[in-house]
């Protein structure tokens, strides 16, 4: 029987074991330690590979585990939630994907077939030096001769760079006459099969957090690859690099989740067992407000990142503007939370213990890697930006169109087809799209009772609301694009992005988040229990001027003191952070043992 993506976090949540316990694999304490070390944390990544964790970015067709784009999500936020070094070593898997996107039946079939006897340790070879984020203008050349490849520079920083086993790279296959978009070619490229001297890694960076994580770079020196390791067509190369871009910054938002559940977790654990001014410190009505809103926070972003997961199967060719929202609303959320909850602790936050104090620091600097992943949240603001023309045209002239599969978390989805991401999706984003059938579907609801009339009133007048504010958004763009001031080149850059269409991009990923919420609220509420079915944790949420952000006294005593008795009943039980029953690994639970641990007992 197939499993759930929250069955499937159980049960790597009972393999792992409770990370409080040391003789676990992948615990909060040698995670620190190895921290401390800059080491590979080599026995977690290891114990993933025992679970079979490859197996679920590998599709069903070939043989994988790989149809549900949840359960990447969910194995994601397990494993960051224990150690993101663990998390971003092996997540890297997740570039294979470039091989079902752009690779031929028979590519695809060694691949698959290489991953599932667990031979594949790949690594994303983008990043030049001298360029970041323009891949465009990148100087790593792959020269055709005689039915094969010359490859011929560096690549840096990357991850996995030194120890990877496969790498996945752009190499520049045209000449000056060729248009610049189409000049590079994809490369999937297995070391092993080199020369001697042909690839080399280039020497560990320091790094702020994911210090034990290979962050490295590859060299290619006259390495001779045959034609068969080109993906997709000759000059496809930034293409199929920006369609599998889109994929992993959604798959991003599961790192935010994992660390974001951490933090949250083992500030409110002190905070509850710490005694100030007579009474437990989480008491303090400053406290006790942050850390509700802290949990708030992560309820939006698990919507965020569930509907997008969603999405990936329902609506793919709609992800060109989606994955970058996502990515940069969920980290967001995640990132203000980090600061508040630094701050809540106090003095404590600067003690580098080996308590769980000094996980939470761990995790703050780990985390805020995510707004930097698969391209910076400037990055995304601006790919969002230049689309927005385009979505504001659109709106508002969508297809009558059930909503329920995309919120539903109970409705069957199709297989996921990575291959049919799109660069560009002519303005469509089925969230945005979906927003006035919801205010509709709220204003046909009736008070029953968990929502009462006084609170639909108030939600009916919260949702008429944010339809106001993303039509007004939308409105914006066009007085942009109107503004001769905005149209103007003032640079020599290329890149001349107007900053105000960048910031209509950072307040529609607010709005978009809210929406999200709205929607799993109205097509869930039937299943998920009273708290969620009251809805006073979605009217926390659309009150909030901007989704990520939050201010002591923006709520109200009562609200601050429910979302907070929700939140700590969840860590006492033993849950995720979650809107969801998930079930964390029992205190002092033990990890799984392997068949070979077993004989060798």
């Amino acid at each position: 029987m197939e499993q759930s993506g929250t069955e499937l976090a159980e049960a790597l949540e009972e393999w792992l074991g409770d990370p409080e316990e040391q003789a676990n694999s992948i615990s909060f304490t040698d995670a620190l330690a190895l921290d401390e070390r800059d080491e590979l944390p080599a026995a977690g990544i290891d114990r993933l590979r025992a679970f079979g964790f490859n197996e679920y970015f590998v599709p069903e067709r070939l043989g994988g585990k790989l149809r549900s784009a949840e359960d990447i999500l969910m194995l994601t936020r397990v494993i960051a939630r224990r150690d993101m070094n663990v998390a971003v070593s092996e997540s890297t898997q997740v570039w294979m994907m470039l091989a079902w996107i752009g690779g031929d039946a028979a590519q695809q079939e060694w691949f698959a077939a290489t991953m599932l006897r667990g031979g594949v340790v790949p690594c994303l070879a983008y990043s030049e030096p001298g360029h970041g984020a323009d891949l465009a203008a990148n100087s790593f050349t792959a020269a055709p001769d005689a039915g094969q490849y010359v490859l011929d520079g560096e690549k840096w920083p990357i991850n996995r760079g030194r120890t990877s086993t496969h790498v996945v790279l752009l190499g520049t296959t045209g000449d000056a006459h060729t248009p610049a978009q189409r000049r590079q070619s994809m490369f999937l490229v297995d070391r092993a099969e080199l020369a001697p001297g042909e690839v080399s890694g280039v020497p560990r960076v320091p790094t702020y957090g994911l210090r034990g994580c290979d962050i490295s770079g590859v060299a290619f020196t006259g390495a001779r690859v045959d034609g068969s390791a080109r993906l997709g067509a000759e000059g496809e190369g930034l293409e199929l690099a920006l369609r599998g871009l889109l994929i992993t910054r959604t798959f991003c938002t599961g790192l935010s989740l994992g660390t974001g559940d951490t933090m949250l977790r083992a500030v409110s654990a002190f905070l509850s067992g710490r005694r100030l001014y007579d009474g437990a410190a989480d008491e303090i009505p400053y406290v006790t407000e942050s850390l509700a809103n802290a949990y708030l926070s992560l309820l939006l972003a698990e919507c965020e990142s569930l509907v997008a997961m969603r999405g990936l199967h329902l609506y793919t060719e709609q992800f060109s503007i989606w994955g970058n929202l996502a990515k940069v609303q969920v980290a967001r959320l995640v990132d203000t939370n980090s600061k508040v909850l630094a701050r809540t602790l106090g003095a404590r936050y600067f003690l580098r213990a080996a308590e769980h104090v000094g996980t939470f620091q761990k995790m703050l600097r780990d985390g805020a890697v995510v707004s930097v992943f698969d391209g910076s949240e400037p990055v995304c603001l601006d790919s969002i930006a230049l689309q927005l023309p385009a979505l504001a045209k659109v709106y508002g002239h969508d297809a009558a169109t059930d909503w329920a599969p995309l919120y539903d978390l109970r409705a069957e989805l199709p297989p996921f087809a990575p291959e049919r991401v799109a660069v560009f999706g002519r303005g469509r984003d089925a969230v945005f799209a979906s927003l006035p059938a919801l205010v509709d579907r709220l204003a046909a609801l009736t008070p029953d009772a968990h929502c009462d009339a006084d609170r639909l009133t108030a939600l009916r007048e919260r949702g008429a609301r944010l339809r106001e504010e993303l039509e007004a958004l939308l409105a914006r763009v066009q007085e942009v694009r109107r503004d001769p001031a905005d149209r103007a080149r003032t640079a020599e850059s290329s890149k001349t992005t107007s900053p105000r269409l960048i910031r209509i991009a950072e307040e529609l990923g607010s709005v978009h988040a809210k929406v999200t919420a709205l929607g799993v609220w109205l097509h869930n509420r039937e299943h998920l229990g009273a708290f969620f079915a009251e809805g006073e944790w979605l009217l926390a949420a659309l009150d909030r001027a901007q989704a990520h952000q939050y201010e002591a006294g923006t709520l109200g005593p009562g609200t601050a003191r429910r979302l907070f008795a929700r939140m700590d009943a969840q860590r006492t039980a033993g849950e995720f952070f979650s809107l969801r029953r998930v079930r964390t690994a029992a205190p002092g639970a033990r990890e799984a043992r392997t068949a070979g641990e077993l004989t060798a007992a």
